[in-house]
């Protein structure tokens, strides 16, 4: 299960190791972001998204086989503010937030 994160306008303001860079750094502070929101019920599903993920691709992975399960089927997690669909979740609760993060990564260009 990925997560792709859209930043085609924000590519054209910086190129190369730079841009590679504040990519990462937008793809980690969403993955924090949304991290809250990732079922622990089950195995090691909230810990696959550091091992699996490309951040300075800006791809955030989930790498557990049942990791599409918990993300498209609602069910009932037991871990406080858990839940499916988690990028979307963290975009409704804190998505101006990270928009904000993302204008201070391109700051004076």
């Amino acid at each position: 299960m990925s997560v792709t994160v859209d930043l085609s306008g924000l590519e054209r303001m910086a190129s190369g190791l730079e841009q590679r860079r504040r990519q990462e750094e937008f793809a980690r502070r969403a993955a924090l972001m949304m991290r809250q929101y990732v079922p622990v019920e089950e195995g090691a599903l909230r810990a696959s998204e550091a091992i699996s993920s490309d951040y300075a691709a800006g791809l955030l992975v989930w790498s557990t086989p049942y990791a599409a399960k918990h993300y498209h089927v609602p069910m009932r997690h037991t871990a406080s503010g858990t839940c499916d669909h988690w990028d979307e979740a963290m975009m409704r609760d804190s998505g101006d937030k990270l928009a904000a993060y993302a204008e201070t990564l391109y700051e004076g260009w």
